[in-house]
């Protein structure tokens, strides 16, 4: 029986992978920590489609020959989803004001009526 080789400490550590199956025990962890009861299903949606959102960023990583323009690609999607999600909050803020705006002179109004 002959001692397994050893490998002189200079060469680098392999590639650590995460699988689909890493992400979904991530995933119920998260399901656990932000929807213990499981009570909210657009909890359970938003945390599905952001597992879905990694796992393809990650395959894409994983899979590439030119990680510098995939980290990039991915990068500007995720800012381009940024900042389309703060024009829509901002949008729906404004919204909300107009109309709350709006109800109060139609209180005003019937309150001067009586």
């Amino acid at each position: 029986m002959t001692a397994p080789e050893e490998k002189p400490a200079s060469d680098p550590k392999p590639k650590q992978e995460l699988h689909q199956e890493d992400l979904n025990q991530i995933q119920d962890i998260a399901k656990k920590i932000l929807n213990p009861n499981n009570d909210n299903p657009t909890m359970n949606e938003y945390i599905l489609s952001t597992f879905a959102y990694i796992g393809n960023a990650l395959m894409k990583m994983q899979t590439t020959n030119d990680r510098q323009a995939t980290a990039k690609e991915i990068a500007d999607d995720l800012t381009k989803k940024f900042e389309t999600w703060v024009q829509n909050r901002e949008a729906e803020k404004k919204k909300q004001e107009e109309e709350a705006a709006q109800q109060t002179i139609t209180d005003a109004a019937a309150e001067k009526k009586e």
